[in-house]
Order: structure tokens, then C-alpha cells, then sequence
């Protein structure tokens, strides 16, 4: 897969050259790890194991003898150290290089976003699906598959965020960038998409797909025309090409995910809806309705401004 200008697709390795695995006690560590090395090993990039114990920093909020709660916050990052060492001797993962850090801190994704701040990673791995993961930290219920830390990390976290299921990936993936025509999506960001899935669909050694869903309308028979004829227009831009180009007829949060499943997607690359401002207004999106919906994975993207590359 090339740029159609003949300039060769950033490699994934120059994209997601240090990945964290953001990795919790009962939200399957090994299986959101194991994407970590796996993502590693086609990117050649590290991995960094991260826990964040959200719990104890929430209990420890409450313990105003301040040696008691200098103590407790030691005791709770050397169990975490442990947890992290535990996990990674069970991957016995021999080719791909690890680092590991840990934190005490509420809520939970402060504290993941204050450690992506600190390391810099191109790439953050979550897993998603629990129904009892901590949810008082931030006040809120589960929303659309994801529960109310995920979505301000969706919101707040400033690297590209692949939340994951846990699913292996076949050995020629299909990776689908879902693109959005409306004058709220930025051109930044859906260059960001393509480039970034297209990246991901050659280190793989899978194809590239793009999709796009709209309620057309009826009356104007050239619509579907026009829309075809813009997301060629972006694609080109983008520099890159798609074993196929999708044009979906109906509400997209309705549609596409009945279209990705009997597609098999492995991967759905897209936006992080960085122009809904509010926590509530993500709810319900289509975004929501993808995790929710589908076994695949779904890495959201922020743009990238300023570069020519995912």
C-alpha cells in the first residue's frame, strides 16, 4: 500500500513506536497486554505496562493522618509493582522490550492521562467491557458499552487510543477508517484516520477499507453521488488507497455496526469526537455504538496538525 503520490505510507513503527497497556485487576490484563505486544511486534516498539490503582487513592482521600496515607500510597504502588511483574513473567514475552510504572490516583483516568503526559506514548491500549469496573470516582453509570472514566479518556487522553476486547486479530487483518463528511469532522482528523489505518493495514499485512454511513436523501438523487465523489477527494488527499470504499444508506449508528460485523473488521479506526465538548454528549454517539456493538477493536484518533503523517 503507497501514498498515490508514490511516497511509501509511514510505517507503523514510526507511528506507534512505544506502546502502554493502561491494564486494571479485573479488566482482563492479559488479554489488553498481549495486544500491547502484539501491536509492539509489527510496529517494532516497546511496551509499557501501567496500573493505576483508583480504589485505593479514593480511599486514601478520606485518611487524614498524613504518615498513615504517605504509608498506605507506598504500600499500594509496591502491590501494584508486583502486579505488573506478575503479569508480564506470564506473558512470557522474550522479543519485545517492557518498562512498567504504576500510580495511586482518583479518579482512574487522571491518572492513566497524567501518566500518558508524563511517557509520551504514540499508542494507549484499553481494555473495554467490564460492568463492574469503578465508576464512583467520576460519578457516572456505564453509557454506550463504556462506563464514565472511559469516556474522558476518550475526551482527555492525547495520544491515539485503542480500546480492545480482548479479540486476536486474523493473519490478514481487515481494518476499516470510518470517515465522517460533515463539517464537524476536521480535515486534519480524517487524514489522521485514513493515514493512521492505512499505516496499521500494511504493518499488518491486512487491507484497508473505508467507510462511510449517511441518511440520504431521497430526493436529491445525487447526493450519494457527491458523497462518493468527496470521499474519493479525501482519500486522495490522504495519499493513500483502500481495497474498497463503502457508502452506507442509513442512520450510521443504526447501520455500520450491523455493516462491520458481517464485514469482520478487526480493526475500526476513527475519530475521538474531539468537537463534542461535553461528557454528555458523547453518550449514545456513534462511537458509543461501535464499542458497544462490535468484538472488534476501535482505535480513535485526535488530528494531527502540521504533519503528513498518522
Amino acid at each position: 500500500m503507497r501514498y498515490q503520490s508514490g511516497e511509501e505510507v509511514t510505517p507503523l513503527k514510526q507511528s506507534f513506536g512505544s506502546i502502554m497497556a493502561a491494564v486494571d485487576r479485573d479488566e482482563r490484563p492479559v488479554e489488553v497486554a498481549a495486544k500491547a505486544v502484539a501491536l509492539a511486534r509489527l510496529s517494532g516498539g516497546d511496551v509499557e505496562l501501567f496500573h493505576c490503582d483508583s480504589e485505593r487513592a479514593y480511599a486514601r482521600q478520606h485518611q487524614y493522618d498524613p504518615r498513615a496515607a504517605a504509608r498506605a500510597r507506598e504500600t499500594c504502588l509496591d502491590e501494584s509493582r508486583r502486579f505488573l511483574d506478575s503479569l508480564w513473567h506470564s506473558l512470557n514475552v522474550k522479543d519485545v522490550k517492557a518498562s512498567m510504572s504504576v500510580a495511586c490516583e482518583s479518579p482512574l483516568y487522571a491518572g492513566i492521562v497524567h501518566a500518558v503526559e508524563r511517557d509520551h506514548p504514540d499508542l494507549v491500549v484499553r481494555g473495554t467491557g467490564s460492568a463492574h469496573r469503578n465508576r464512583r470516582a467520576v460519578g457516572g453509570d456505564s453509557a454506550a458499552g463504556l462506563d464514565a472514566n472511559d469516556w474522558e479518556l476518550v475526551r482527555a487522553c492525547p495520544s491515539p487510543l485503542l480500546l480492545t476486547h480482548g479479540r486476536v486479530w486474523k493473519s490478514h487483518p481487515l481494518i476499516a477508517a470510518a470517515v465522517d463528511l460533515s463539517a464537524a469532522e476536521a480535515p486534519e482528523l480524517t487524514r489522521t484516520i485514513l493515514r493512521t489505518a492505512a499505516a496499521v493495514a500494511q504493518s499488518a499485512g491486512g487491507d484497508l477499507e473505508i467507510v462511510h454511513a449517511s441518511l440520504f436523501d431521497p430526493a436529491q438523487p445525487q447526493e450519494e453521488a457527491s458523497r462518493r465523489a468527496a470521499l474519493l477527494e479525501r482519500t486522495q488527499d490522504a495519499g493513500v488507497e483502500a481495497a474498497a470504499i463503502h457508502l452506507i444508506r442509513g442512520e450510521p449508528a443504526v447501520v455500520l455496526p450491523d455493516f462491520a460485523q458481517r464485514r469482520d473488521f478487526d480493526l475500526i479506526v476513527l475519530g475521538a469526537l474531539t468537537h463534542r465538548k461535553a461528557l454528555t454528549a458523547l453518550v449514545g454517539t456513534l462511537t458509543g455504538k461501535l464499542i458497544e456493538t462490535l468484538d472488534c477493536d476501535c482505535l480513535l484518533v485526535k488530528p494531527v496538525r502540521g504533519s503528513r503523517a498518522a
